[in-house]
């Protein structure tokens, strides 16, 4: 068990937000440690769970909490995928502070204060994944793609860009997430990369990080490649658009 003390200035709610698709092995003791850990502690705050047209237990599940905790339950019958339905949930949120856990048990929720005791420092704050145990072409891939960030647009501040453990104001909100975001699937990168070239303040800190059991359900091995070819692909048209260059390459599904 990890124990980070939060500050005695703890006054501020957020509003916590999970993406959830066929979770039903750990959606429930997940939501219930993530509400004990802040929702609990911060008055004010509230837990959207966008549930993504899971097949499995998953939505009778979160139906069960909306009641016995009060979470607010954004559905849909028809997979909107990853992005859309975290952008539906980061709108729908109503607090100064809006936090967002990757589903599936990676990450410890007592860690959250460490975000959350930097958020007057930092617009956007992310949880740099550390103590890794999951595979090494998985950390292979990580190191290189953020090394690969740092260079190309040269922002040194970028170690985990697309860590799916993060804190933002609606500062973050207001000038990234109300844009046309063009990855499709390395979004949290993009958010951290539009971020700091609004001007905006970009921090780590460093987090514990637990990989589920299994082949990724995010990335599998045969979607690598399709991938690194949309990053690549993204990456010229961001850095185009944050350079103004005329010649930029058009915004669109990446």
């Amino acid at each position: 068990m990890i124990n980070v003390s939060p500050r005695a200035n703890t006054s501020e709610p957020v509003s916590l937000i999970m993406v959830a698709f066929n979770e039903e092995e750990t959606i429930e003791s997940e939501v219930l440690s993530f509400h004990r850990a802040i929702v609990e502690r911060l008055p004010g705050s509230e837990f959207i769970v966008a549930e993504d047209g899971s097949r499995d237990r998953t939505p009778e599940i979160l139906r069960d909490l909306v009641e016995r905790v009060g979470i607010i339950y954004l559905t849909s019958k028809e997979r909107k995928g990853y992005k859309r339905a975290l952008l539906d949930a980061v709108l729908s949120a109503r607090n100064p502070y809006i936090f967002f856990s990757d589903s599936g048990g990676k990450h410890h929720p007592e860690e959250f204060w460490k975000l959350y005791a930097r958020r007057r420092d930092y617009d956007l704050v992310v949880g740099r994944k550390t103590d890794r145990k999951d595979q090494l072409y998985r950390q292979w891939l990580t190191w290189s793609y953020n090394f690969a960030l740092r260079t190309y647009f040269g922002f040194p501040e970028i170690r985990d860009a697309d860590s799916g453990f993060r804190l933002f104001n609606r500062a973050v909100v207001d000038a990234v997430l109300r844009r046309n975001l063009i990855c499709r699937n390395l979004i949290a990168s993009e958010i951290a990369l539009r971020t700091i070239a609004s001007g905006l303040r970009y921090g780590e800190v460093e987090v514990s990080y637990n990989q589920r059991a299994g082949v990724s359900r995010g990335l599998p091995p045969a979607k690598i490649p399709g991938v690194i070819a949309g990053a690549f692909r993204a990456m010229i048209a961001l850095r185009a658009e944050f350079r103004g260059s005329p010649d930029k390459m058009p915004a669109r599904q990446v």
